[in-house]
């Protein structure tokens, strides 16, 4: 008996507590139902919007008419549907990121019923219903939402005509590679549009060594210094292009780097002293935070870029413009915007402006063209102006784009090349040794002058001279002392000569010539024996000469009216054969046609 008395009353009791707990449960159930009955009639009775969203599900649990009359939903026996399912795929794309926090405060939501667009300003709480998560969502007519929206949308589109009008090469991407836009100019290089790049990978383009080299500099960039660069790059037609990269990291909210933007200049052929660039037109998208996103990214190509960028209307005002873009005109960025060209130009540059303005809105053409500009610090710098056109088919609005570039650095490297250059054709010129014109100089000059005075019938006279027994100075002097009697005599030759059109070469070894442009026979002449003058009053000593003890010259000279088909080697060929005469008559002496060779003045 005392065996199974204990057993039946815990069995009693377990009995007892399960129908306790059972009752609980019903009770719970019941009011639980009565919560969400009453939950759901305050809501059918509600104004706003309303509607309960399972997230996990994917389903509309339950809409209110109000809600029903705006998104076009209804109802098929357990659940509410919209009547474009891309609405819910919207919504829960909306809805998820603010799951973690659990409630939405006024966030707009585009959506488009019968292709008319609609913004809705959302506020909604996550909370727990029949055991599951799910959003009780009010929604309201936004039509400040779509104002601000299609704000944007236009703002976007401008300054994405305003990236699409830049030549230079840019794009931009995140730090796991992925292309997050681009401009048409570096799409275009690649032979597609802006749209079909996104979400493609450099590595779709480049080389593996130019994507090694662009990833070396991409990770200097993450790490949040900007850098340039210069590679060269294979175009998709097989040439070899030179780009000067300009890479910044790109910054969120948080200052954060969160990418790369690469702004590429083809300097190809300003590398090889002739490389331009063109530039076509637009990038769109289409979803508010894709607009967001990419408003903000086109912000920042426009704000990071050191080249002055900007732009005016068609009526002459200054509508957006970056910091040095503002500074060009000794203004801030913000004090600029608004002005009118005639505040901010003096009259000169203000006709000059006018005038191109003009021209680009007529012609609907690009103009190029360099300007220096004087700060208020005194500070030169050369700017390379590109103006084009810009139309914004939203608005109709239309204007000038200004994009600048600073080329002080180049026009000082392009002087200091030409000056370089102008040294280097002087040397070219120039005998190294007597410091007179060379055999070179000597022959283009008598090519020119054979021309003119051929077309001018003018006389045209040469004289060629030789230094007499200049082997016996070399041999018994020593070449370094014959070095100097040749630049002795190159000066007493130099010193006959009185008009800065004569010229005085050395035509080789020991010879030189003097030619005498509109200069006839007499004048030559007249030249010849000043020659022989000045050697004789030198003195230089050359006791191992057949002619006299002193060094001497022997000359010949030709003079001639050039012809038509008179070759200016006929020239060259009487004065050497009057050279010749000169030599074997006794040498320090001139000969010329028609008369007997005239000896040079005795010593003194």
């Amino acid at each position: 008996m005392q065996g199974s008395f204990y057993p039946e009353i815990w069995m009693q009791a377990t009995i007892a507590l399960l129908s306790v707990l059972l009752v609980v449960v019903i009770v719970m159930w019941a009011l639980s139902r009565r919560k969400v009955s009453a939950q759901r009639a305050a809501m059918e009775k509600s104004p706003a919007a309303q509607l309960i969203l399972d997230l996990h599900a994917k389903q509309v649990k339950f809409a209110n008419p109000r809600f029903c009359e705006l998104l076009l939903l209804s109802n098929n026996g357990n659940n509410w549907q919209f009547s474009d399912p891309e609405h819910l795929e919207q919504l829960l794309a909306v809805m998820r990121p603010f799951k973690a926090k659990g409630d939405v405060e006024g966030v707009n939501w585009l959506v488009t019923l019968n292709d008319q667009p609609k913004v809705l300003l959302l506020y909604a709480v996550l909370q727990q219903h029949q055991g599951r998560e799910v959003w009780f969502i009010n929604a309201y007519e936004n039509a400040q939402g779509y104002s601000y929206l299609n704000r944007i949308e236009q703002e976007q589109k401008l300054f994405a005509n305003v990236l699409n009008s830049i030549p230079e090469f840019i794009y931009f991407k995140d730090a796991n590679e992925r292309l997050l836009g681009c401009n048409q100019a570096w799409a275009g290089f690649h032979g597609l549009k802006p749209g079909e790049l996104a979400g493609k990978r450099l590595s779709d383009f480049l080389t593996r060594n130019e994507l090694e080299r662009t990833q070396h500099y991409d990770r200097q960039v993450l790490a949040g210094e900007q850098c340039q660069h210069t590679e060269w790059f294979s175009a998709p037609d097989s040439r070899q292009i030179l780009l000067q990269n300009h890479v910044y990291p790109l910054r969120n909210q948080q200052d954060e780097v969160t990418g790369v933007l690469n702004v590429s200049y083809d300097v190809t052929k300003w590398h090889e002293l002739n490389r331009k660039l063109e530039q076509e037109n637009q990038n769109r998208v289409s979803s508010e935070r894709e607009l967001g996103r990419q408003n903000n990214l086109i912000r920042t190509v426009f704000n990071s870029t050191p080249d002055p960028l900007g732009f005016i209307d068609d009526k002459g005002h200054f509508i957006g413009g970056n910091e040095p873009f503002a500074k060009m005109f000794n203004y801030t960025s913000d004090d600029l915007l608004g002005k009118h060209i005639t505040e901010v130009l003096s009259e000169e540059q203000l006709e000059q402006h006018q005038h191109q303005n003009s021209q680009i809105l007529t012609d609907g053409k690009p103009i190029r063209y360099e300007e220096l500009v004087y700060l208020d610090d005194g500070h030169q710098i050369w700017y390379e102006v590109i103006k084009g056109p810009y139309f914004d088919d939203v608005s109709g609005e239309r204007g000038i784009i200004f994009i600048t570039r600073d080329v002080t650095e180049r026009k000082a490297t392009e002087q200091q090349l030409a000056d370089a250059i102008m040294q280097l054709q002087e040397l070219s010129f120039i005998d190294s040794l007597t410091q007179v014109a060379n055999r070179r100089s000597f022959d283009e000059k008598l090519s020119q002058l054979w021309l003119t005075h051929r077309r001018e019938n003018l006389e045209l006279s040469l004289l060629l001279l030789d230094i007499d027994c200049f082997k016996q100075y070399n041999d018994n002097y020593g070449h370094q002392q014959g070095d100097e009697a040749l630049r002795q005599v190159a000066k007493l030759i130099s010193r006959s000569v009185k008009r800065g059109s004569d010229l005085v070469a050395r035509y080789g070894g020991e010879e030189f010539a003097i030619l005498l442009p509109h200069t006839g026979a007499e004048g030559a002449r007249n030249i010849a024996e000043n020659v022989l003058k000045f050697m004789a009053e030198a003195k230089i000593p050359h006791e191992y000469s057949e002619a006299k003890e002193i060094v001497t010259v022997s000359i010949g000279v030709a003079t001639a009216i050039p012809e038509q088909g008179m070759d200016y080697g006929e020239l060259v060929r009487v004065a050497d054969l009057q050279l010749y005469r000169a030599k074997h008559q006794g040498k320090a002496r001139y000969c010329s046609v028609g008369d007997s060779c005239s000896e040079s003045l005795p010593n003194t």
